[in-house]
């Protein structure tokens, strides 16, 4: 029989905050961090509105000398592992530094680094290219930096399925959990892609909300007059563990992930199937893993970016799968809060169906006005709400038809 798997720690670097418990404050009070764009000069553009990372000051947390180095999608990375593993207790030693692993991953890895690199080579030539240039670009840097800092020597990799990663590192890492070729993993995601090119490919694909006034009322998930997303940025970690493990040693437990699954659209590399098949495998395999009854599943965080064919596949895969408990069931969006952070996006969503689990309140989806007919499940609009919950599941859907989810039970000891 497989081995339980248990959340000791979570730990978050977003546009509404750079530590969980700011975070999921900001959250429940119903804050954005969707403003106008700093990063960049967005004077050439039409939207001019990101979800950026505000006051981040990652010093205390990371050593100067490999600071200096670290790509942005690195530091929100190892500053969010940090806190999990802090907020964990798990000491790590040199007993058990080979049964604690790594899976963190990012969808577009070091573009900063990329970018600034390229640059200096068209400037200055190759004989002033950085050695340090290709560790830090590489999509799993975030993965091996949080093992450098925390000193675990188990498994590590990066997963990298665009928007579903970060939940796609949940699922893996409790597999090596229930596999026994861990009692531990650091889990997450991160992204940093406020950049002028990835903003002018965004636009392109025209999958962006057109701006608002004020800014923060820019996305609208379910709502009748969706427009599109806004970028963002962070970074999101979570230490899971063995049950027997975190009981032993008296570790706080949040949630018990009792299921995941990963399917795939084999449909379009940029554009959901409407017929929502890869997630509907991904959540099928979820509660195919769990086996508890459907009925006890109260609450779905959605990936709802705000876009009109996504909210809709979304809706169209929870009314799929639980069929007529569906109606009665909660779904919501924080994207419209965050921005969609991309890797990040499904391993904070996972968090905040875990605190939602524990604490018995779901956060707002915000800005919604106008009921969508084709998006009509109760959608927890613009206040939260305090429900009493015994199961919560998280999905995720990426570009390249990627999906994954994460199906949670509220810890009872």
């Amino acid at each position: 029989m497989s081995r339980r798997v248990v959340i000791t720690g979570m730990g978050a670097v977003c546009p509404v905050g750079n530590d969980l418990p700011t975070v999921w404050d900001r959250l429940i009070a119903g804050a954005s961090g969707v403003d106008y764009i700093t990063h960049f000069d967005s004077t050439p553009f039409k939207v001019n509105v990101h979800a950026e990372v505000k006051d981040f000051h990652p010093e205390g947390t990371l050593e100067a000398k490999r600071l200096k180095h670290m790509d942005r999608n690195v530091q929100f990375g190892c500053v969010a592992a940090d806190e999990a593993l802090r907020d964990s207790g798990l000491d790590v030693t040199d007993e058990n530094r080979g049964r604690i692993g790594v899976i963190f991953g990012s969808g577009g890895g070091g573009m900063s680094t990329l970018l600034r690199w390229y640059d200096v080579l068209k400037e200055k030539g190759p004989r002033r290219i950085s050695p340090f240039f290709m560790t830090n670009f590489i999509a799993d840097a975030a993965s091996g930096h949080i093992a450098i800092q925390s000193g675990v020597t188990g498994p590590n990799y990066s997963p990298t399925s665009a928007c579903a990663t970060g939940a796609n590192a949940v699922v893996d890492g409790a597999m090596y959990i229930q596999a026994g070729k861990a009692d531990a993993m650091i889990v997450g995601g991160s992204e940093a892609v406020e950049q002028p090119l990835f903003h002018a490919c965004f636009e392109s694909m025209r999958v962006l909300a057109p701006p608002a006034d004020p800014p923060q009322a820019t996305v609208k998930p379910f709502d009748l007059n969706r427009a599109g997303f806004v970028p963002g940025e962070g970074g999101a970690a979570m230490v899971i563990e063995d049950l027997e493990q975190a009981q032993a040693r008296g570790a706080t437990i949040y949630a018990e992930v009792v299921g995941g699954g990963s399917g795939n659209d084999g449909y379009d590399m940029a554009a959901p199937d409407p017929s929502a098949r890869g997630l509907i495998n991904a959540m099928g395999q979820a509660l195919h893993e769990a086996d508890i009854p459907y009925s006890d599943v109260g609450y779905v965080n959605t990936h709802g970016t705000g876009t009109q064919v996504g909210d809709k596949v979304d809706v169209g895969a929870v009314k799929k799968i639980f069929g007529e408990h569906a109606a009665g069931m909660l779904v919501s969006s924080i994207k419209a809060a965050t921005g969609h952070m991309m890797a990040a996006s499904g391993a904070l969503e996972v968090i905040v169906a875990a605190k939602a689990l524990a604490l018995g309140i779901i956060p707002p989806t915000l800005n919604y006005e106008t009921p969508d007919p084709d998006c009509d499940l109760d959608c927890v609009p613009n206040a939260p709400r305090e429900v009493d919950l015994r199961a919560a599941m998280s999905i995720s859907v990426g570009l390249g038809g990627h999906n994954a989810a994460v199906l949670l039970r509220r810890w009872e000891g």
